[in-house]
């Protein structure tokens, strides 16, 4: 299976989590679906250290009836798995570094957990907020019809101008508390022999989307007023 280059910059963080859930939020579905709390042994805000231990311990117990590597790494923000035979991209989120100066890490105050709190503060520790699945390609009927007996039918679906491409969105939050619980599924769709099919499938956290949102808007504050900063004498 060829493994595409991981690209892991703030523009691409940014595109993935916000263009997909704004279509997803205009369906005007009321209902309350079961919540995305994490992807199989990990939850989202599990630390880049804990997950890659929990696989380490996977990888090398002599019981294990799984074969489970670790492909590829950089700390604190992604870990790539081969766990028979399918690859997992466990991307982790930290606050960039120029926000130290608008944010600084209270001393000797343990950072919190952002599954439970949102984050306000510094964070120099990598998070999980995302996990991507690729795999052989597979009809996107049969990958759907699992995860509809999952997750129930998905909150939005967009097809491409080819009427075989596109992505099919499950929205498995609950909006009641605060700060949000779950996250988002998104099952892309693309043509093989002018039928859908599907080799990825990527799950993100719905609260530190937001967290992530709002590092987004201080980080490019800062930008700005460095720059202005810079540009009077």
């Amino acid at each position: 299976m060829k493994i595409l280059p991981i690209d892991f910059s703030m523009k691409t963080r940014i595109l993935i989590l916000f263009l997909l859930p704004t279509l997803l939020f205009s369906q005007g579905n009321d209902s309350i679906p079961s919540t995305l709390d994490g992807f199989a042994e990990a939850s989202w805000g599990m630390t880049f250290e804990s997950i890659r231990e929990k696989f380490v311990s996977m990888a090398t117990n002599p019981d294990a009836k799984e074969k489970i590597e670790i492909i590829n790494e950089k700390k604190d923000q992604y870990l790539l798995i081969k766990r028979n035979g399918i690859n997992y991209l466990y991307r982790f989120y930290k606050t960039p570094d120029l926000l130290k100066e608008v944010r600084p890490k209270r001393e000797g105050s343990p950072e919190a957990d952002p599954s439970l709190d949102p984050q306000t503060e510094f964070r120099e520790t990598g998070i999980l907020f995302s996990v991507g699945v690729t795999f052989n390609l597979v009809p996107t009927d049969k990958i759907k019809e699992k995860l509809e007996a999952k997750y129930g039918k998905p909150r939005k679906e967009s097809i491409g101008d080819d009427k075989v491409s596109g992505a099919a969105i499950w929205e498995l939050v609950d909006k009641r508390e605060k700060p949000i619980r779950g996250g988002f599924a998104v099952v892309w769709r693309e043509g093989y022999k002018k039928n859908p099919y599907t080799r990825r499938i990527d799950y993100f956290s719905a609260n530190i989307r937001e967290i992530i949102g709002k590092d987004y808007v201080d980080f490019f504050s800062v930008q700005e007023t460095k720059t202005l900063r810079d540009l009077i004498p």
